[in-house]
């Protein structure tokens, strides 16, 4: 780990860290992770297990990304965004047949407190609004918003 910064009070439990990369304070990467170069990891996030971060990602401040999330370049994740990996939550132990990966494509962007359901994929370049819930997956240079989400129009790039 070549020239990464990392908060004392964070907890890190990989070792997989790229160059240039910030992780600030409170947050807890845990085992598996691997983290791309020149990455930001705001205060308070929340990275799970073997979840995968490419280059020049930035993970805003209080963000859960839960084991099965890959985050390709160049994507931001805005404050308070949630993901899941349980397709149909409950109480039960045995949820592994319930799990399903989300993948975020490269220069995607998803702004604050929005809520990506597991099983899905965000398009290259796409903009997903503040506050959206996305239970399906949105197409490529798009801007999409809402609860549910839907695409909205073209991005304009």
């Amino acid at each position: 780990m070549k020239n990464v910064q990392i908060h004392p009070t964070s907890i890190i439990e990989t070792e997989t860290i790229g160059e240039n990369t910030k992780i600030w304070a409170f947050s807890h990467i845990c085992k598996g992770v691997i983290i791309g170069e020149n990455c930001v990891i705001g205060e308070g996030v929340y990275i799970g297990p073997n979840v995968v971060i490419g280059n020049n990602v930035k993970i805003q401040n209080n963000s859960l990304i839960y084991e099965g999330v890959t985050i390709e370049d160049n994507v931001f994740i805005g404050p308070n965004v949630v993901t899941t990996n349980d397709i149909y939550p409950d109480v039960s132990n045995d949820w592994k047949h319930r799990f399903r990966t989300t993948l975020f494509k490269k220069g995607c962007s998803i702004s604050a407190n929005s809520t990506i359901i597991c099983g899905n994929v965000i398009g290259e370049n796409t903009l997903i609004g503040a506050g959206s819930v996305v239970s399906k997956s949105m197409p490529p240079n798009s801007i999409c918003f809402g609860n549910p989400c839907k695409f909205r129009s073209v991005k304009k790039i």
